[in-house]
C-alpha cells in the first residue's frame, strides 16, 4: 500500500446481512457499472478486511461483512466476526470521515423486538454500532433501506417504531429533511431503495458534503 492510499480518508459502511450495503456502495464509486462488489472476504475463521480503492475517488470505502441474519452461520462465527469488526473500528476510527449504518426496513422490527424489547440485557446491533461510532466522534448517517418493499402506511409505521425505539434506547434520530448537521448527538435517517434509486442522490450528497468538511 502506498503512502497516498494510506492518507485517503475512509467511508465505512456497516449493517446486518442482506440490508443492501453492497448495492448502496455501488452508487458511491466512480463507475457503478464496473463495480463487482466488496473486496473483503471471510476465509475460514479469519476476518480479512480490504478497502474498496478507486483511483478516481478522493476517499476509500470499507464495506464491512454483514452478520446477524446470515444463513448457515454459527453463533460462534457470528460473534467472531462482530468482535473483529469492533476491533477494526477501535483501531482505525481516526481514518473514518463518515460511518453509514444500513438498516433493512423489512427486518428492523424483528431485530428490535428480539434484542431490545424481549430482553433488557441485550443490545440490538443497529443501536450498538451507532453508539460505537458515537463513542469515537465519527459522524453517523443511518440508512433505512429497501423501503420500496413497503407501502406508505407500513413505511410510516416502521419509521415511527424505529424512531421510538431509538429514543427509548437513548439515541436521538431525526428525519433526513430535518437534519441540520452532525453534532455528535443527533443522527439523521435517510430512507432509501437501492433497487429503485430512492434517496441515492441525497446519499451521495451527504457523503460528498461530509468529505469536503475534512479536506483543506
Amino acid at each position: 500500500m502506498t503512502s497516498e492510499e494510506q492518507l485517503k480518508p475512509v467511508l465505512i459502511i456497516i449493517g446486518n446481512s442482506n440490508v443492501g450495503k453492497t448495492s448502496l456502495t455501488r452508487y458511491l464509486v466512480s463507475n457503478p457499472k464496473k463495480f463487482k462488489g466488496k473486496t473483503g472476504k471471510i476465509p475460514g475463521t479469519t476476518l480479512l478486511l480490504k478497502k474498496i480503492q478507486d483511483p478516481l475517488m478522493p476517499f476509500d470505502i470499507l464495506d464491512l461483512p454483514g452478520f446477524g441474519f446470515m444463513k448457515r452461520t454459527s453463533r460462534r462465527r457470528t460473534e467472531h466476526i462482530k468482535k473483529m469488526i469492533i476491533i477494526h473500528i477501535e483501531k482505525h476510527f481516526k481514518e473514518f470521515f463518515l460511518g453509514i449504518v444500513v438498516v433493512n426496513a423489512l427486518r428492523i422490527r424483528d431485530e428490535l423486538e428480539k434484542w431490545f424489547y424481549k430482553s433488557e440485557e441485550t443490545i440490538p446491533l443497529t443501536f450498538e454500532f451507532i453508539n460505537l461510532f458515537k463513542e469515537f466522534n465519527t459522524p453517523v448517517l443511518v440508512v433505512l433501506n429497501k423501503i420500496d418493499k413497503l407501502n406508505l402506511i407500513d413505511r410510516k409505521k416502521i419509521e415511527t417504531f424505529f424512531f421510538d425505539s431509538a429514543t427509548k434506547f437513548g439515541l436521538k434520530l431525526v428525519k433526513f429533511n430535518e437534519f441540520k448537521g452532525f453534532d455528535g448527538s443527533v443522527f439523521p435517517v435517510l430512507m432509501t431503495s437501492a433497487l429503485k434509486k430512492i434517496g441515492i442522490k441525497e446519499l451521495k450528497e451527504i457523503v460528498e458534503s461530509q468529505f469536503k468538511k475534512i479536506t483543506p
